[in-house]
């Protein structure tokens, strides 16, 4: 009896060493698809915030026109109907000196295409644009890279 009970202990020793790398391998391959949930959480939550800031400047411009409605969309081109928020010059600083409402429009754009340009990234690249149909309806368009998606997508808002 004892030869039987020395060889079963011979056969099973070590084995409790094996259930610790199996139950051990488990366990890193169980944290290492938690880090991958975490990184792609992480990478969605960025690609959240960049979509709140845009629906914000987006919503910033209409309520600026609203408030200027004399400018909204004038002959001239001097309104907020700008062909390209980066060719607007601004003429004077309306935070300080009373401007004209084509002044202001100018003003608005200018400083509503600095602040898209800081808040998403490479919004320079393609720059924000206000449309304005003759029915006065507005078309806002920004558009930015994700820079943390493993593919580099272009999002643009439409309001």
């Amino acid at each position: 009896m004892t030869s039987i009970k020395k060889s079963i202990q011979a056969c099973t020793r070590g084995f409790s060493l094996v259930e610790v790398l199996v139950a051990l391998l488990v366990l890193s391959i169980g944290l290492m698809g938690l880090a991958a949930l975490q990184t792609t959480s992480l990478q969605y939550n960025t690609g959240s915030y960049f979509r709140t800031q845009a629906t914000f400047l987006a919503y910033d411009i209409l309520d600026r026109m609203r408030a200027n409605s004399g400018a909204i969309a004038d002959s001239n081109g001097n309104g907020y109907d700008q062909p390209s928020s980066t060719a607007v010059t601004i003429p004077v600083n309306c935070d300080t000196t009373p401007c004209t409402s084509a002044q202001l429009a100018s003003y608005d754009v200018r400083k509503w295409y600095d602040r898209a340009v800081a808040m998403l990234p490479n919004a320079a690249n393609t720059p924000p644009t206000i449309s304005i149909d003759a029915a006065k309806k507005v078309t806002i368009t920004i558009r930015w890279m994700e820079r943390d998606l493993p593919m580099r997508q272009d999002w643009i808002i439409q309001l």
